[in-house]
């Protein structure tokens, strides 16, 4: 999954955005992103569902974009579809990163899952802010192909608090959102990815030390 969800990040998602390859490109590493969490985390019911038909309705509506609808309108409601469907995936992955259980090298990626699930839930939040607010971004192309990419990238930019400064929030509302974002970005390795690292190593060395005994 992680592989996965770094594939689109930093690889399909930025190739989609110039045009190297077609969106369609994305949508499929989406549906192996959803088909990993369903068959290899979720262990509900209900967060099954949750993925899958985000997932469908995600993708139904941006062919219904492509096809020259209300644009904003269908805009919106792939975006709301599209963190719906980050939020499922994020919610399965935290169920079993953060559950009872020995802590293990898994559960450290899982985080890691959680942690770029982040941006991508911020991301939208910035996408629908420039549509809906008006002079929300300075710097921000909101061009189609480039619109995608380029929340995304100053997404993570905030989340990591590295702030190159070619895009800049304008709009008190999403300058607040843009503050949360950073400051999650630095409590969360900070706090909970951390405290997975030390508790994994204190298991290693505790497993080591009985095998040292029994020899």
């Amino acid at each position: 999954m992680l592989a996965f969800q770094v594939l689109l990040m930093f690889v399909l998602a930025p190739l989609a955005s110039t045009g190297a390859l077609p969106t369609l490109t994305v949508d499929i590493c989406r549906l192996a992103l959803a088909a990993a969490a369903v068959i290899l985390l979720s262990q509900n019911r209900w967060v099954t569902i949750a993925i899958t038909v985000t997932f469908v309705v995600s993708v139904a509506l941006t062919i219904s974009l492509r096809s020259g609808s209300a644009v904003t309108i269908v805009e919106l409601e792939r975006f709301a579809a599209l963190t719906a469907f980050d939020l499922a995936i994020a919610w399965a992955v935290a169920n079993v990163a953060f559950g009872d259980g020995k802590v293990s090298a898994h559960r450290i990626m899982g985080a890691v899952i959680l942690y770029l699930s982040i941006a991508l839930v911020f991301a939208n939040a910035y996408r629908v802010c420039a549509l809906l607010l008006h002079g929300a971004f300075s710097g921000l192309d909101m061009e189609q192909g480039h619109f995608a990419g380029n929340t995304l990238y100053f997404s993570l930019s905030t989340l990591t608090t590295t702030g190159f400064g070619d895009i800049a929030p304008l709009h008190p509302l999403v300058r607040s959102i843009a503050n949360l974002e950073s400051v999650i970005g630095q409590l969360f390795p900070a706090t909970l990815l951390a405290r997975l690292v030390t508790l994994h190593a204190a298991t290693e060395v505790a497993a080591a030390g009985k095998t040292a005994t029994k020899k």
